[in-house]
């Protein structure tokens, strides 16, 4: 019965224009078809986002335009400490700086993408929270990746 309840919840769910996050492409078209991303540290994240936008191709040569990371800054600081003085939770920030190039020439202003989050610590926990840390870095990563792609969309289109 159980089995039956989870087909019709995700029926529901997929009747009502439910979607993972990331996994829906964005609904007007790119601006350009043909990309190239030279993405340092957001590479993988870069590359697969654009690939998932409907017509669009990813070539190292050939593009019509290119998307290059300039700086990926990566900082961690204390933002809460308990009351013996301890470290109780790390603000982690992510700063992206990219530009996007057509035929050698800047098109567009350079776009720049903050996001933080917030990570609890403990040093009863410190393996854990290495590995918790690494994923939340990856997360950020993605979600800047989609930032970039949906700023990508307004690039001004080729007269």
């Amino acid at each position: 019965m159980k089995k039956y309840g989870m087909v019709v919840f995700s029926l529901l769910l997929a009747a009502c224009g439910f979607h993972l996050k990331g996994t829906v492409a964005l609904d007007a078209p790119m601006p350009y078809q043909i990309w190239s991303v030279q993405g340092g540290a957001l590479q993988n994240a870069l590359t697969n986002t654009l690939r998932r936008q409907p017509g669009v191709q990813i070539r190292d040569n050939d593009a019509e335009v290119v998307v290059k990371v300039l700086n990926v800054d990566q900082r961690k600081t204390e933002s809460a400490v308990n009351q013996s003085g301890s470290t109780s939770e790390y603000l982690l920030d992510l700063n992206v700086s990219v530009q996007v190039y057509r035929n050698g020439q800047p098109l567009g202003d350079t776009m720049l993408v903050n996001v933080q989050r917030h990570m609890d610590y403990a040093d009863s926990m410190v393996l854990g929270k290495q590995e918790e840390e690494q994923t939340i870095w990856r997360e950020m990563r993605q979600d800047a990746a989609e930032q970039i792609v949906r700023r990508l969309n307004y690039l001004p289109t080729p007269q």
